[in-house]
Parts: structure tokens; sequence; C-alpha cells
């Protein structure tokens, strides 16, 4: 059971990497300021093989995921997929057209996908066959929606929505190595480095809020079999650590990253603006349908949830630019 002494730990710790990594922000940008990049054309029929065959390889996964999704009547297949699919087109990319920037680019993006895959992996989301793993369970209240609680109707959902646009969409936030591969800009310069710096600096960031989630679920499930209610678990949801800052870091993190991931593809370019801005777009866009569906759920279960913990800590970007000396629960009421 976690102590709220080294729930503080870990918060100022992540605090501390996010107000080094804003300076250094700071400090990239006035140097960018007085030296900027050299613009280099973009030449999109050097990765025309490369996005048909990834674009194949997609099209495959989403027709393989929607025909499993209707046999087993369990939709989450593109779930297994998502920590995996990124880092492959990515890597696909690199082995395709070489270089140093794209190699760092599948580093980066493996080091994701292997943290995201284990975090899956210990929350029961794969087991063999891998098609009887645990089904998300927003699905269940989704479901129960107009017209697609009908066969017709939810089987087009599948195949539309969570089979082709899911899985389309996590080709997209890979797409910046096409771009990166596109120019003949090879040499890695300050703002690729930056760019990976931040992007583990936000894997660390949400690695720790996964921990701090995943521990006080497990706590809280551990007093409740022992007949037993405990502040800050007797809320029945997180509100301490990253949790008192944001209500949801980890998403908060998850979207940020491949926004900078777009950024390799702007150090390759020299230019603030290309085609493959649209994948993360699109991700931030699916974060806030999801989390807005989540915390509705959430709502419904704890009176406190959006009563209290709405009203006191904002759904993404709060204050991790201050250090404080407790990161205690923001609720304290007993559930429900």
């Amino acid at each position: 059971m976690q102590s709220q002494s080294y729930v503080t730990f870990q918060t100022r710790l992540c605090v501390m990497l996010v107000l080094v990594a804003s300076f250094m922000w700071l400090a990239v940008s006035a140097f960018l300021l007085y030296n900027p990049l050299i613009p280099d054309s973009v030449d999109l029929s050097r990765v025309s093989g490369t996005v048909t065959l990834c674009t194949q390889l997609c099209s495959l996964l989403s027709l393989l995921v929607f025909v499993i999704g209707e046999v087993t009547a369990n939709v989450s297949s593109v779930d297994r997929l998502w920590s995996l699919v990124p880092s492959l087109y990515t890597g696909l990319t690199w082995a395709l057209h070489g270089g140093s920037r794209l190699a760092l680019m599948t580093l980066v993006s493996s080091v994701w996908s292997l943290r995201l895959t284990w975090n899956f992996w210990r929350r029961g989301g794969y087991s063999w066959p891998p098609w009887t793993g645990c089904e998300d369970y927003r699905w269940e209240y989704v479901r129960k929606w107009p017209v697609l609680n009908t066969k017709v109707g939810w089987s087009l959902f599948n195949l539309i929505f969570i089979s082709f646009y899911q899985n389309f969409l996590l080709m997209g936030i890979a797409s910046p190595a096409w771009i990166v591969a596109a120019t003949l800009n090879a040499d890695i310069n300050v703002l690729d480095f930056m760019a990976a710096i931040t992007f583990l600096a936000l894997i660390f960031v949400e690695t720790v809020a996964d921990n701090q989630q995943e521990e006080f679920q497990n706590s809280k499930k551990q007093l409740a079999a022992e007949s037993r209610s405990q502040a800050p678990f007797s809320t029945g949801f997180i509100t301490w650590g990253l949790f008192s800052i944001s209500r949801h870091p980890n998403y908060l993190a998850e979207q940020t990253l491949w926004v900078v991931f777009y950024i390799f593809s702007v150090a390759a370019t020299g230019l603030p603006l290309n085609a493959s801005l649209t994948g993360s777009v699109l991700l931030i866009l699916l974060f806030q349908g999801s989390t807005a569906l989540s915390e509705s759920i959430t709502s419904g279960k704890y009176r406190g949830y959006s009563v209290e913990y709405c009203t006191k800590v904002p759904r993404f970007i709060g204050n991790f630019w201050s250090l404080n000396s407790h990161y205690l629960p923001a609720v304290t009421d007993k559930r429900k």
C-alpha cells in the first residue's frame, strides 16, 4: 500500500522533470530564434512504396480485428495492437530508408511500445487465445446508445470506428516517420535531441501516473476484501499525487508525447507544419471523447467525482510547474 510520502516523492520527481524540460525548451527556442533551421524540400515520391505497404498492413489489421470482434463479440482486439503498431510502422520505415533520425524515432517509439504493452499486460489485457482477453469496460455503456443498441448499428460502428478508424489513427501518429524519410536532411540537430529527451520524459511521467493509479486500485480492492474503509481509498477514485494536479495525467502525457514525436519531422524539414501533424491532432480529439465517456461513467458511480473532484482539479493541464511540499488527496469524503 502506497504511503503519502512515497506518492509525494514520485510526484515531485515528475514535476521537477517537467520544469527542467520546460526550461530546456525555452533555451532551445531562443537558440533556434537566432539559428533557424534550414528548410528542406519534401519529396513524398520517395516514400510512396512505404506508405502503400503500411496502408495495406493497416487495412489487413483493420479487417482482422473487425472479424474477430464480430465472431467473439469482444471488440477490444485493437486495444491489443495499440501499443505495438505505431512503433512497427516507424521501424518499418527505418528499415526501408535508414538514417540516424529514423533510428532515433524507432528507439523512442519502441521504449513507448514496451512500456505500454507491459502496462496493458499487467492489467489483464492479454490472454491465450489472444482474442479472449478482457474488453474495454466502456463498450458496455456505448452498446446501449441509440442505433448502436441494434445488431446492424453496432456492426457498422465496429467496422468504421473501432476497427478501421482507430487502426488508421495509429498509423497516422507514426506518419512523421514518412516525412522524415521523404527529406534529404539526414543530420540530427538540437531539435531531434530535445524531442527524444522530452518523449522519454513523458513516458516516465505516464509510467508514474499509471503506477499510482494501479497501486491505488489494488489497495482499494484489498481494503474492500478486508471490509475496511481507509482514506484516501474510501473515495473510490484516486485524487492524490499526479492526480491532484490533473484528473488524467497519464492521458495528458500520452497525447503530448505524440505531438512531440511530430517534432522529429519539423527537425527534418525545417518547417513548423506538415501533413503528419494530422495524426496527433486526431489522437487528441479521440481522447476528448473517450475521457468524457470515462468521466461520465465514474460520475455515475461516485458522487464526489463530479461534485468535488472535477471542480478542484482540471481534466488535463494542471499546474505542473510548481513544486509543493505535499501532493495530498484533492477529495477526502467517503465513497458515494
